[in-house]
């Protein structure tokens, strides 16, 4: 009868010991999940936070700037592979596309993950800009401005 009970006694104990491993591998996998999900929240507000501080860099040099070729020259002088389209004759409008590798480095557009396209305008004394970031298939970030340009006389230039 000894050998018995300490038959039912162990296979009571393996039960209880499959089940708890069972109950453990569950709960790990829930938590993989967990981690999986924090990590790639994380590289999105990364990418997020990226996009805004470049979007809101090329407004901060459009609204420093008289006119749409001053800004297209502060940044071409701040970005060498920039494509820029100058405002044609008789129009004011323009247009540039910055190109970003995987680190948010202005690249060629060979090498490029993420895309900074800026439409410009200009009617008057006032300039507006377009500017969105993109990636492969779809807008990561898109920002409007508009700037006054402050007419002044020729004692009053800085």
């Amino acid at each position: 009868m000894i050998r018995r009970s300490r038959a039912q006694s162990s296979s009571l104990f393996l039960m209880e010991l499959i089940l708890a491993i069972l109950f453990f591998s569950i709960t790990s996998a829930v938590c993989v999940q967990f981690f999986v999900k924090s990590h790639l929240l994380s590289q999105e507000s990364k990418v997020l936070s990226q996009a805004v501080n470049e979007c809101s860099n090329i407004a901060e040099a459009y609204d420093t700037s008289k006119s749409i070729g001053d800004a297209l020259s502060l940044l071409k002088n701040r970005y060498p592979d920039i494509s820029a389209e100058p405002a044609a004759s008789g129009q004011d409008t323009a247009a540039a596309v910055i190109y970003y590798d995987d680190i948010f480095s202005p690249c060629s557009e060979d090498n490029a993950v993420y895309a900074l396209k800026a439409d410009f305008t200009q009617d008057d004394s006032m300039m507006t800009a377009h500017i969105e970031m993109t990636d492969d298939d779809s807008v990561i970030y898109e920002l409007n401005t508009k700037h006054h340009i402050a007419r002044r006389t020729d004692y009053e230039e800085r």
